[in-house]
């Protein structure tokens, strides 16, 4: 692994980039097809001012490309390995969630799960 403290805070940033319930919809929603706003606003139900917002902080640190074709601007994962990444992620939270923790199941909230209430 890397040791230069550069290299963990990008790392960093991009975790926390990705990491967002709207953006992991995104990233989900777009898969390997080329998709324009109005697709991906149909796919995922976010505002159009909050879908806006993500797709560009999803584009600025390079997970997603776009291409402008006439009118639209057609958005797609730049980074493709990112579907492999958060399918062992979704696996891992799974797992850990079916082990440890009963909110997948009754509805509760992770922070009630994590003692924050």
């Amino acid at each position: 692994m890397a040791g230069n403290d550069s290299f963990y805070e990008y790392y960093s940033l991009i975790c926390r980039t990705i990491t967002t319930p709207s953006r992991l919809k995104i990233l989900e929603a777009i898969g390997l097809k080329k998709m324009n706003v109005s697709e991906i606003y149909e796919a995922t139900g976010l505002s159009r001012s909050n879908l806006s917002n993500h797709l560009g902080a999803l584009y600025k640190i390079g997970i997603l490309g776009r291409e402008k074709v006439g009118n639209y601007i057609y958005y797609y994962l730049a980074q493709p390995e990112i579907l492999k990444v958060m399918e062992m992620m979704m696996d891992i939270v799974r797992k850990i969630s079916k082990e440890r923790h009963s909110f997948v199941n009754n509805g509760e909230n992770c922070e009630s799960v994590n003692g924050k209430d």
